[in-house]
């Protein structure tokens, strides 16, 4: 693994011969930055965190175990896919990959289960073989799911435009999207079907973009469902592996990224950008990419005048929701305990709004879980771990259960906190053990993240995990794309496109064209190159 491919930030350092300043070392930014690298720009990329990735970032405990905090899986990333294409663009196809099986995810409905197969057909055959009645409703939702996606990725491309360009073509593009994206996925699905119990299946993986079925909007779904049906995949190594390749390929562009950068402030005067205030430092720039959020961006970074200026209102979209961690180091390897590669949701019934909805600290595990076991995933693990495996679980987490321990530092909250932890682990594990009553006794290491845990080290003020929550009316934000009305000041990241590490990808790839212009052609010409292993 590589190890020390960043650089501790001082302010000694002379940052006057970097062309653009990132903040924020998320896969988005770091996206963006190799882009511009590699078309001859020089990057300095700013992260607060002593760790560089983002989500994409791993951590390690003394007994040897490792887990992730945000890869869990990708999909598309099939020999033939563009996402494929991408990762091997910006590590030089020092990225490798583990396909998870033909089974990728599990859903549990009490006590029903529901596997979905890799490949659409297989994934459609599985469906109706569930519900036999219901082949018409399933034909359907999987033609909505196209639809909605080919409407969807104009959308996104649409970010680019310049403003003559997005008044006219533009104001197409997004009018024939919003059938899609301005309705809620419940919505939609109650319209081809009133199975309750398919429908619970259908948006089994709804965790993946934090909203359940009468909150999240349909286009989000159909972007997250299909990025999956050809299969899962884990990056061989360690989701840290992401960001390290990333980094390396930076380094040798001439580019570099810095740890313990905290930035307060991005100081604009007359509507542009002219510096950073890092740590008390200020450092002259003109070009800043903000990979920190849209709400850390704006309401914390720029001044109020500057935010005036940029038009950023958000009405009736909030910080997407937050969660509770168990990760989990066990004596036995994988393959004694017989874990699975694929992931598990686990829902108590198909009531899902309800469960999300109403859940409380002491009955979120009991009602809902995800579990995902990144050491079976990882063939790299075993001849590192020998006799070891890991397992991350977790159920849903608001922030405000918590908010009274806010202020109260990073590990030296008080006793009351830790008991809302403890009690946490227990009911989780129980749940964990009814689906794996083999692991019973050989659990020695655990550990407990919360949402207070994720604004510690994200800095997000809410714990969130996926940003701006993906409600239809987060579609409806005309600011939410890569260009600002401060010169200088790009965006990217998940806010900008969607959740995850492919939406962040493809945030940084918009903000590179929009700095690139013309340029942008031959890095794509090279990108063609990439597609295939």
């Amino acid at each position: 693994m590589t190890k020390k491919n960043y650089t501790q930030f001082s302010s000694d350092i002379d940052f006057s011969g970097y062309d653009h300043i990132v903040i924020g070392s998320g896969i988005g930014g770091l996206t963006a930055a190799t882009w511009l690298a590699k078309a001859g720009k020089k990057i300095a990329i700013l992260e607060r965190h002593y760790v560089p990735g983002g989500f994409t970032h791993s951590f390690k405990r003394k007994q040897g175990f490792q887990w992730d905090v945000g890869v869990h899986y990708m999909g598309n990333l099939n020999k033939k896919g563009a996402l494929l294409g991408m990762f091997n663009f910006i590590t030089n196809r020092k990225l490798k990959w583990e396909f998870m099986g033909e089974v990728y995810d599990v859903v549990h409905i009490g006590n029903k289960k529901y596997e979905f197969r890799a490949g659409r057909d297989n994934f459609k055959k599985q469906l109706i073989q569930y519900f036999p009645e219901e082949r018409q409703a399933i034909n359907s939702y999987l033609e909505l799911i196209d639809k909605a996606n080919k409407r969807g990725a104009l959308f996104f491309l649409e970010k680019v435009f310049e403003p003559w360009l997005s008044k006219s073509l533009g104001r197409i593009i997004r009018k024939r999207y919003s059938k899609y994206c301005h309705r809620t996925t419940w919505d939609v699905l109650n319209e081809i079907t009133d199975n309750k119990l398919l429908i619970a299946v259908l948006c089994g993986q709804c965790g993946n973009y934090g909203l359940s079925p009468k909150h999240s909007s349909f286009g989000a779904h159909a972007m997250v469902v299909s990025h999956f049906m050809d299969g899962g995949y884990y990056p061989i190594g360690g989701a840290s592996q992401i960001s390290n390749t990333v980094i390396d390929v930076l380094n040798d562009l001439g580019s570099k990224v810095f740890i313990n950068a905290d930035v307060q402030e991005i100081i604009t005067k007359n509507n542009r950008v002219v510096g950073i205030k890092v740590q008390n430092n200020i450092i002259p720039c003109k070009n800043v990419i903000s990979n920190v959020g849209v709400h850390n961006t704006f309401n914390h970074l720029l001044s109020n005048k500057a935010k005036q200026h940029c038009k950023f209102h958000i009405r009736g979209v909030k910080p997407s929701t937050g969660h509770i961690c168990l990760y989990i180091g066990l004596n036995k390897s994988s393959s004694t305990l017989d874990l699975p590669k694929h992931n598990v949701w686990y829902y108590a019934n198909e009531n899902t709004d309800e469960i999300i909805e109403k859940s409380s600290l002491s009955e979120a595990p009991k009602n809902f879980a995800y579990i995902s076991f990144p050491s079976a995933k990882d063939p790299d693990w075993d001849n590192k771990n020998s006799n070891k495996a890991t397992i991350q679980a977790i159920s849903v987490g608001h922030y405000n259960w918590f908010s009274d321990f806010e202020n109260q530092p990073w590990m030296k909250r008080e006793a009351a906190y830790k008991k809302l932890k403890s009690d946490f682990e227990k009911s989780m594990l129980e749940r964990l053990y009814s689906l794996f009553p083999q692991l019973k006794g050989c659990v020695i290491e655990t550990e407990v993240s919360t949402p207070l845990s994720t604004k510690h080290f994200s800095n997000y003020k809410h714990g969130e995990i996926y940003g701006l929550e993906h409600t239809p009316n987060r579609f409806k934000l005309p600011f939410l794309r890569p260009k600002t009305k401060i010169k200088g000041l790009k965006l990217v990241g998940q806010d900008i496109t969607l959740v995850g590490v492919s939406g962040a990808m493809i945030s940084g790839i918009l903000c590179a064209t929009t700095i690139l212009k013309m340029q942008s052609r031959h890095l794509f010409k090279d990108l063609k190159n990439f597609q295939n292993h």
